[in-house]
């Protein structure tokens, strides 16, 4: 046996995999009763090779083929058994290719390598890529060869269940001992699997490779590299890839466009979006409902909804329909403007069309009624989400729970959570808890906040700095300042990094319980950490200088913190100039009101 089968032992065995394609499978094996027709051989290829490209419509009537297919004398090629699965692949039906599949070998239907291929793809898309594995001992025992296309199936299975570690491990095992020589599909396949990942500079290094190998990337290949530098804020790098396809005569396409434009739009580069869609226009590249929907999102959030009006009817009057995503962004738009009638309108054209509303649709409505206050009209439409076969989305019962609050009804908001959100089984997310903690804390709940920050640690997702000062905010308010104290020395152990806000809520905390040398002491500490105070660090600190009357050391923070560009705001000028009145002989006093004076 070859250095490298051995090195890919199967990590499971093939007895657990008929039980795993039995624990997905929910139909009967035997021949089905409904077999009657007695389709030829030439109907039959004809029927398999238009149903590879489409599925069937019905798995009841790919079954009903299969079944036909093995009483049929002689049997059907084993070509048309293939056209068959690629069918049942088609229509996603992974657990059932897996099972006829077997089915065809327990049969002893010769099965080739191109078989082993599908088999592998359906245990890769049920996240099972073990069983790939499993597979492909099963190849080496049948004296097949494992191809370009066998292991590229296994690294995509790995990398889209983040295994990226044993997706290169793989690739460079199989460089080593020689066992295939990749091709540009391979190349493609686990650079598309690596910019997915967020594996960046991995997807780059091996871009580059490629290149170096003599393998050429195409069109595809670029727009992975392309998508990839845009999401990661890399515009400009990735415009240097557009020139570099142009000068290699590597056509760009649509999707390639679309990337770009997303980026451009994503840091309001008008210029460069107008360039690109001039680009197109020349190249003979036509925009999409993709293309179109990006330039609404983006006109949208620029607050320019007339715009976005307008690019859908010019994508209308250019054969270009809009789709829930384009009406989406459109609606939106108005939501964030307080339109919701508008948004509505919008609602009934997209239903007048046939255009089906989907979650994110009823979010954006429900979001928009808990802004302008209309709480119960956005429960309507929650209510009717699962009637309408949806499943709200934590976006969606974020809003409820933020509109609750906010409208002071602070229990429903706490049975909305239970009921709706922890009953049932919805993943909670860091916006969720902080809704809660704040809004606890606003109700004077502190040990019931305190009591769902510690089931957020123990099971919950980890919190951010964001959720420390949410409950350290809280905490001070509420005279805990010894609880904020201690939670503030523990955001270190955590591996976050306490930012202005954070200091600056201990000091005034401090500074309120007329521990001022503390409060002095974590303002150098700050400083010391490379976080800089700002108008409102000084303005506090000064406070209670002032409220200490330590008019000296208020006097060397007021030059400080004018020289840093601050100014006093209306608290700190307010007590001055009380303490002024009260006290107009004072020289330290007068020293400092006439520091603000000047």
């Amino acid at each position: 046996m070859r250095p490298m089968l051995l090195v890919l032992r199967p990590s499971a065995s093939v007895t657990s995999l008929v039980s795993f394609i039995h624990s997905h499978s929910h139909f009967s094996t035997t021949p089905n009763p409904r077999v009657s027709s007695n389709p030829t051989h030439a109907q039959l290829q004809q029927l398999l090779l238009h149903k590879s490209k489409v599925g069937f419509d019905k798995l009841d009537d790919a079954l009903v083929v299969f079944d036909k297919m093995l009483l049929m004398k002689p049997l059907p090629t084993v070509f048309d058994f293939a056209q068959l699965l690629t069918a049942l692949v088609r229509m996603k039906q992974y657990s059932v290719a897996l099972c006829k599949f077997r089915d065809m070998c327990i049969r002893g239907i010769l099965v080739n390598i191109y078989f082993f291929g599908i088999a592998i793809n359906c245990c890769c898309h049920l996240n099972r890529v073990d069983y790939g594995f499993s597979l492909l001992g099963g190849i080496v025992k049948r004296g097949l060869v494992p191809n370009v296309v066998t292991y590229t199936t296994l690294i995509r299975g790995l990398l889209y269940q983040d295994k990226s570690v044993e997706a290169e491990h793989l690739f460079k095992k199989l460089l080593r001992y020689r066992e295939i020589e990749p091709n540009v599909v391979m190349y493609t396949t686990i650079i598309d699997g690596l910019c997915k990942t967020g594996h960046t500079s991995m997807a780059l290094m091996l871009f580059r490779y490629m290149e170096k190998k003599g393998c050429c990337p195409y069109t595809v290949t670029y727009n992975a590299v392309i998508d990839c530098l845009c999401k990661e804020r890399l515009v400009d790098h990735a415009l240097g890839l557009l020139a570099e396809m142009s000068k290699k005569g590597i056509p760009a396409d649509v999707v390639t466009y679309n990337s770009l434009i997303q980026g451009m739009c994503n840091f309001d580069r008008w210029d460069d979006t107008r360039r690109l869609l001039r680009e197109m226009d020349g190249r003979n590249i036509i925009l999409d409902v993709h293309t179109y929907s990006i330039l609404v999102d983006a006109y949208v959030k620029e607050g320019k909804v007339k715009y976005a009006e307008d690019v859908i009817e010019i994508m209308t009057q250019r054969g270009q329909y809009p789709n829930v995503v384009t009406y989406n962004s459109l609606m939106d738009g108005f939501c964030l403007r307080g339109e919701i009638n508008k948004a509505l309108a919008v609602l009934e054209t997209m239903m007048t069309k046939g255009i089906t509303p989907d979650a994110c649709t009823y979010s954006i409505l429900i979001n928009g009624y808990c802004k302008k206050l209309q709480v119960d009209r956005a429960l309507d439409l929650f209510h009717q989400m699962p009637l309408n076969g949806l499943t709200p989305t934590n976006e969606t019962c974020n809003s409820i729970l933020q509109g609750l609050f906010h409208m002071g009804r602070h229990i429903e908001a706490r049975e909305f959570f239970k009921e709706k959100i922890l009953n049932e089984g919805l993943n909670l997310d860091i916006v969720t808890f902080s809704i809660l903690l704040h809004g606890l804390f606003q109700n004077h709940n502190v040990a019931e906040a305190l009591s769902l920050f510690h089931m957020m640690e123990c099971s919950g997702p980890i919190p951010d700095l964001y959720i420390y000062n949410i409950l350290i905010h809280g905490l001070c308010k509420h005279g805990k300042v010894d609880e904020a104290k201690n939670l503030f020395c523990n955001i270190p152990l955590k591996g976050l990094r306490p930012d202005v806000r954070t200091y600056t809520m201990m000091i005034q905390a401090l500074c309120r319980e007329g521990l001022l040398n503390e409060a002095k002491e974590l303002f150098v500490e700050m400083e010391a950490n490379k976080c800089f105070p700002n108008d409102v660090t000084y303005n506090t600190l000064i406070l209670g200088c002032l409220h200490n009357k330590k008019y000296n050391e208020a006097g060397i923070l007021i030059d400080e913190m004018r020289a840093r560009g601050f100014a006093a705001d209306a608290s700190t000028t307010s007590v001055l100039v009380n303490l002024l009145e009260s006290n107009i002989e004072d020289p330290a006093i007068l020293a400092l009101h006439n520091k603000l004076l000047s």
